[in-house]
């Protein structure tokens, strides 16, 4: 008993101490109790019990379907129904995000909502402006939303948390901002790096380089899947082989390919960050001289219709972005009917083998660039 009472304690604490560190504020929603139950590594049963001790002492407030909120303050539920849904893209033209929009429009539209869609080009200004023009109409009953640069710390996170403290239910979709408990429907951006890594190891590459993002939370991602693959197999990891670019970067990689050249030397393949990616790498590589998959194998990620549009069928893993889109929009809906649903999903699949990749038995390194070319 004295074991089970101790447990029951550390929720009460750890609520306890979030509030005198200002980590837990006053009207913030406590997580679920899945999610804390998960935490704690406690039954449900043991997390409620805890809560309620809370809300005896008057340090949280039980609102019969909207949750769980800190502090004592009675804060009314939503219950506007606006029947529309802001949809948050980084940008409208990319290969993934038309298909995820037609499939985030289904289900929408099905359960009788318009969708409201802004663009953020992936620039942290203009998702200022638009969540701060969301805050000011307070319109809508639900918010999906791609991150902007999740890899690095986003200055709009208070404009989020104002908009969870209005009970409005949100969801993310292929990338989390850490510092902010919203859930996220995505794919499982470290499996596929590390089976799309294997691909290339299974066909006996060893001196791998990785072509990812540094300011895109996927990027980091996905080179700890590259680095899980490289680890398992005890093959090393040189950091001259590892190229972190922006997302800008990412689509002028055109404008250095000498040096691109350079930091690929010394190894046989590359996991690039994405088919996009991959397609820039191998006409760099060809137009100097060196042919894919003869002297260098690539693949990239995401399986989108450019892994087949180049004079070599790039090897990929599929995106599912219809699917996604779906998911998101069903789990939204889910969230708006009852707060403690847990909205998030990941997505699992498995490679598919194009002409990229070159089966080796002895290692060749990146050849000299043909003097000629």
């Amino acid at each position: 008993m004295d074991g089970e009472d101790a447990k029951y304690k550390r929720v009460i604490e750890w609520v306890k101490q979030g509030l005198a560190s200002g980590e837990l504020k006053q009207g913030d929603r406590l997580p679920s109790e899945k999610k804390l139950s998960e935490k704690f590594g406690l039954s449900r049963q043991t997390i409620r019990h805890a809560t309620g001790d809370l809300v005896n002492q008057k340090l949280l407030t039980r609102i019969q379907g909207s949750g769980t909120y800190i502090g004592n303050a009675y804060i009314p539920p939503r219950t506007e129904k606006y029947m529309n849904i802001a949809v948050l893209s980084t940008y409208g033209d990319s290969y993934i995000f038309p298909t995820t929009l037609r499939g985030i429009e289904k289900v929408i539209a099905k359960a009788g909502y318009t969708v409201q869609v802004s663009f953020t080009d992936d620039r942290v200004h203009h998702e200022m402006h638009i969540l701060q023009k969301l805050l000011a109409q307070d319109n809508v009953d639900g918010i999906i939303f791609e991150p902007v640069k999740s890899g690095i710390p986003n200055p709009n996170i208070p404009l989020y948390k104002e908009l969870q403290k209005r009970n409005i239910p949100m969801i993310c979709f292929n990338a989390v901002y850490p510092d902010l408990n919203v859930p996220c429907v995505r794919i499982d951006d470290r499996e596929y790096a590390y089976k799309m890594t294997r691909v290339l190891i299974e066909n006996g590459h060893k001196d791998i380089a990785l072509i990812t993002k540094a300011d895109d939370g996927q990027g980091k991602l996905r080179y700890s899947g590259y680095i899980d693959a490289l680890n398992e197999k005890s093959l090393s990891i040189d950091a001259r082989h590892i190229l972190w670019f922006d997302s800008l970067g990412c689509l002028e990689m055109d404008r250095f390919p000498d040096y691109l050249i350079s930091r690929l030397k010394g190894t046989s393949a590359c996991l690039c960050y994405n088919d996009d990616v991959a397609y820039s790498l191998i006409k760099i590589l060809t137009s100097h001289g060196i042919n894919v998959p003869e002297d260098y194998s690539v693949v990239g990620i995401d399986d989108s219709e450019i892994a087949i549009l180049g004079s070599v069928a790039i090897s990929s893993i599929p995106h599912p972005k219809e699917e996604l889109g779906e998911k998101a929009a069903s789990n939204l809906l889910a969230m708006i009917k009852n707060p403690d649903f847990d909205g998030n999903f990941l997505f699992h699949a498995d490679p598919i083998l194009r002409d990229s990749v070159k089966n080796v038995t002895v290692h060749t390194p990146l050849p000299q660039p043909c003097e000629k070319c």
